[in-house]
């Protein structure tokens, strides 16, 4: 790869592939030639991994490690590196000349065509200076776009799709139980780096099984809560999931219900539900004013709430789930509403996925406790 490089320079590769390597080794020497780097990601949290190996590996040749109002290294060299989030896209580098822009996970950017258009792209033109995009993909978006540039005639940019398995580290035997464990659009888009349409990805009618679940003390009881408080006909549901996990590790669908309420009829539903399954955890969707209701209840009841902040994108989020079902091991109760099922297999392209939202809480959950202490965890088990 690095015996093509052009100008632009945008890879597609699949989940640790070594990517971040790759990307470090580059920014490093080229700060260390006395270049000045920007270094691009969708979110701080993204960057600090590349910023702390960049950090332990100049230790020595480093002049000063600013905080404030970006991360920044600078190096006795004359080089620097700069670290932005691509949060606000029209403001990121705004005001710098570099000499090579990174964008690491840029098919995660919320809007990667503002920022290269009108932020990264002109940091180059003092220096008329290249750039690296790389990510594993994410559907057709802009990164895609990048991509397909690179495959064309254009002698600035080149493009490349690199699968996990061309990572000589990797074992053979991992990739293959990985792959058992996954739908095939998901393994395709994450360890083959295709970019793959969304539309692929909905739950097949032909993988749902419906049959009658096991006696209730045979079960470990979850919910998932999906939140929105409105009466609009318009507007989104809240939504109520209840799952029931039995000892072969098969999830059962008990209970799905949606409402349109008021922030205190949502508490009373949530509070009802409760009292019918008893769950283990009840994991509730915190972001913004659902913020409250977690608060509420949490004041106010014994319930084993747990707020979730979600950190990855709907799609990705039910992957695992979605394998789940393509195996055989998800079960629906007979008595399930149709709307459940219509959203279900209609997802991601429906009008609403709330319920979907809240299974997938509620799967989670019964994956993995949620992170619930041992006494809290004795406290609700099923008896």
């Amino acid at each position: 790869m690095l015996a093509e490089t052009r100008r632009y320079n945008v890879l597609a590769c699949g989940r640790r592939w070594g990517k971040t390597t790759l990307l470090v080794d580059l920014a490093v020497n080229a700060a260390l030639d006395g270049k000045r780097v920007g270094w691009f990601a969708p979110t701080y949290a993204l960057l600090e991994e590349a910023y702390g190996r960049m950090r332990r590996t100049l230790e020595g040749v480093i002049t000063q490690a600013a905080q404030s109002p970006h991360p920044r290294l600078e190096l006795y060299t004359g080089g620097a590196i700069e670290f932005w989030t691509l949060d606000d896209p029209y403001k990121a580098g705004r005001g710098r000349a570099y000499h090579l822009a990174i964008v690491d996970e840029a098919a995660f950017a919320k809007r990667l065509d503002v920022a290269w258009e009108e932020s990264v792209g002109p940091t180059l033109t003092d220096y008329r200076g290249s750039a690296w995009f790389a990510s594993t993909p994410k559907g057709k978006n802009y990164f895609f776009e990048l991509w397909s540039r690179g495959q064309g005639d254009d002698p600035d940019w080149k493009s490349w799709r690199m699968p996990t398995s061309t990572n000589p580290h990797i074992s053979a035997e991992e990739l293959a139980a990985r792959r058992r464990s996954m739908p095939e659009l998901a393994w395709r888009q994450e360890y083959e780096a295709e970019f793959v349409d969304a539309e692929g990805a909905v739950i097949r009618r032909e993988w749902i099984r419906v049959a009658d679940p096991p006696e209730r003390k045979a079960l470990e009881v979850y919910q998932g809560v999906d939140l929105a408080i409105s009466t609009r006909e318009d507007a989104d549901y809240t939504a109520v999931v209840t799952v029931g996990k039995d000892k072969e590790g098969r999830i059962w669908v008990l209970d799905a219900v949606r409402t349109r309420e008021t922030f205190h009829r949502v508490l009373e539903l949530i509070k009802s539900q409760a009292a019918r399954w008893q769950p283990r955890v009840i994991a509730i969707e915190q972001v913004q004013y659902q913020a409250a209701v977690v608060q509420e209840l949490l004041r106010t009841t014994a319930l084993p709430v747990r707020g979730v902040r979600p950190d990855r994108d709907k799609l990705a989020r039910a992957m695992p789930l979605i394998a789940r079902y393509e195996q055989g091991l998800v079960y629906h109760a007979p008595a399930l509403p149709k709307a459940f099922e219509e959203e279900l297999t209609a997802f991601p392209l429906a009008e609403h996925d709330d319920q979907v939202d809240a299974l997938v809480y509620a799967y989670q959950a019964s994956a993995g406790g949620w992170g619930l202490k041992p006494e809290t965890q004795r406290r609700y088990a099923v008896r």
